[in-house]
């Protein structure tokens, strides 16, 4: 069986820096990960999250800061240390899988094991294929194979040089969208099976839910929050984190003051004419300059709420069915609102366009933010 030292790893990201002429791609970004965690890095096409795994592997030099492998300094420009990929017993799954498609699974890990004598060479490919379970198709080849097995493939390729950790850069971007939904899954439950440390890069947000313990929110080269997916989802802290995570109403905010309890406080909304009650978790910072709300958390209704606080009154502007979920927009004030529904919300009905509606906010969907 292959003996992977994972349980023993841990990635320390240290204020790195990487300029790629006068560009800076990755400016003063700082991270753990933690032993066998497996750690998404999420963002848009050039916030930086492809070169700081580069970073990581060895694939490029940092410009400042440093990054550790296992306590043990792999790059630091200011030490002058830089540990060539070879030797960080770091294992890489590239974008593209890169299985040589005339060779059959087991001739794909093999050809990386060359150099390693022949007995030792077939036990760490059964290992590695066994700990992906795909000892059964050792003798196929790559066009005989699914998307997710050809992904195993290449993750079994990685693991047959018992790394200490493996980096993944858009592990599942060739798939399908039904595939990815798939695999996502089962790449996770692998991930945590084999017990390794695992940084992958992905600008799907989904992806980086299912399959993280950590998500690491990146935006032109700086960390923007990091979190459990619960937490970047449930309290984004800025502007950038509820817009790029689901879907959000952003609206102006001033603080009014605590509400008469002290667990929350009320904030002034201009667009939508209210004060709405705020509830959030830590409390509300008195700076608070904009709120988000997320469309799936508003509930919608052609009759008025006894309670009104927290509801406006608005005019359903537009409608567009999805299939599992409707989409409307409701004219309230100066601001168009985003509302989701799915069919059994309890709360909510199907209005027609032009129909007068309230929309009931939760305080606890209020989360208050900073630009």
């Amino acid at each position: 069986m292959i003996q992977l030292s994972g349980q023993d790893v841990e990635i320390q990201v240290r204020n790195i820096s990487k300029r790629f002429g006068k560009v800076t791609v990755v400016d003063d970004v700082s991270f753990d990960v933690k032993n066998g965690d497996v750690v998404g890095l999420l963002g848009p096409s050039g916030c930086g999250k492809t070169t700081i795994l580069r970073c990581i592997a060895g694939l490029e030099d940092i410009d400042a800061g440093e990054i550790l492998l296992s306590g043990k300094i792999a790059s630091s420009k200011e030490k002058g240390i830089f540990v060539p990929p070879e030797k960080r017993k770091v294992g890489l799954v590239f974008q593209s899988y890169a299985l040589w498609p005339h060779m059959t699974v087991k001739q794909n890990l093999a050809y990386c094991l060359k150099k390693v004598p022949k007995d030792m060479r077939e036990r760490k490919i059964e290992g590695a294929l066994e700990l992906v379970s795909l000892s059964d198709i050792a003798s196929r080849y790559p066009s005989q194979l699914s998307g997710g097995q050809q992904q195993r493939v290449a993750l079994a390729r990685s693991l047959c040089y018992e790394p200490g950790m493996i980096l993944l850069d858009e592990p599942l971007s060739n798939l399908d969208f039904k595939e990815r939904e798939r695999v996502r899954g089962e790449l996770r439950t692998l991930l945590k099976r084999i017990g390794i440390t695992a940084v992958f890069v992905t600008h799907d947000q989904e992806e980086a839910f299912v399959i993280s313990d950590r998500v690491i929110l990146l935006n032109r080269g700086k960390m923007v929050q990091t979190g459990t997916p619960d937490e970047l989802y449930s309290s984004p802290t800025n502007l950038f984190a509820a817009q790029f995570i689901g879907k959000a109403n952003i609206f102006k905010a001033t603080f009014m003051g605590p509400s008469g309890d002290g667990a929350g406080a009320m904030l002034s909304v201009p667009e939508l004419g209210k004060e709405l009650y705020c509830d959030a978790d830590g409390g509300v910072p008195r700076d608070t300059s904009m709120v988000a709300v997320r469309f799936n958390e508003i509930s919608m209704s052609e009759a008025p709420d006894h309670d009104d606080s927290n509801v406006v009154e608005g005019t359903l502007s537009s409608k567009e069915y999805r299939g599992s979920v409707t989409d409307y927009k409701v004219k309230v004030g100066g601001a168009n609102v985003g509302v989701t529904t799915h069919p059994f919300c309890s709360n909510s009905d199907e209005p027609q366009v032009g129909a007068k509606v309230y929309l009931r906010i939760p305080p606890a969907a209020v989360k208050p933010l900073k630009s």
